[in-house]
């Protein structure tokens, strides 16, 4: 661990469809590591109690689940309706790099409540959904929200972990179906790439465009 203050919480957004959550044992592994990370304890007795009796109360629709864990061992557990999102949507680079000491560090690799090097860079003009990081080597990393794809040389890639971003859900779960592959993208090959798209476990794979 490299910060010592508990003045923040570990968080985990995932989706309730249907009654059923969406890979909820990557979520769950993800926020443990985090924990572990943190020296946070981790009560999952009570984290699998309060999921299920949320799941049974939200038994039917689509459901935005966003689940916090403090430093001392406070829990918090929200639903909000998930309406669909209309694709494509569009993305736009961002206007300067994110600082690699950020790109590389704990408030990337792991998902908690510091996002102020997020919300700094997500969109103002409301046609645009999302923005694109890059580091200061010219890589590629992942949006404010979630992971990013690109088409290049006829497959689908998307940045690898070492050029600093999270390790999303959703992208996981296409690189494992194979849908996805690791590969570096920098600035120089966003003019070749043929396409664009948007993955996170909430959302899943959404097609993008990139904004002029």
């Amino acid at each position: 661990m490299t910060n010592s203050t508990k003045d923040f919480d570990i968080l985990e957004t995932l989706a309730l469809r249907g009654g059923s959550y969406m890979h909820l044992p990557l979520h769950l592994a993800r926020m443990r590591a985090a924990a572990r990370h943190f020296a946070y304890p981790w009560p999952e007795s009570r984290i699998a109690q309060a999921l299920a009796l949320l799941r049974e109360r939200h038994a039917q629709g689509d459901w935005r689940i966003r689940l916090a864990l403090s430093g001392d061992a406070h829990m918090e557990l929200e639903a909000h309706p998930l309406p669909p999102t209309a694709t494509p949507v569009r993305l736009q680079l961002a206007r300067e790099p994110l600082a690699n000491a950020v790109a590389h560090g704990d408030w990337v690799r792991f998902k908690t409540s510091r996002r102020g090097h997020y919300t700094d860079l997500q969109p103002t003009d409301a046609s645009v959904y999302d923005t694109i990081l890059f580091n200061e080597d010219g890589e590629l990393t992942e949006t404010t929200r979630g992971n990013i794809a690109a088409l290049l040389d006829g497959r689908w890639v998307t940045p690898p972990l070492r050029c600093g971003l999270l390790p999303g859900v959703g992208r996981q779960v296409c690189l494992d179906r194979g849908r996805l592959a690791e590969q570096a993208i920098r600035l120089d090959d966003v003019p070749r790439t043929q396409g664009w798209a948007f993955v996170n476990s909430l959302r899943g794979w959404l097609d993008a465009e990139l904004a002029d």
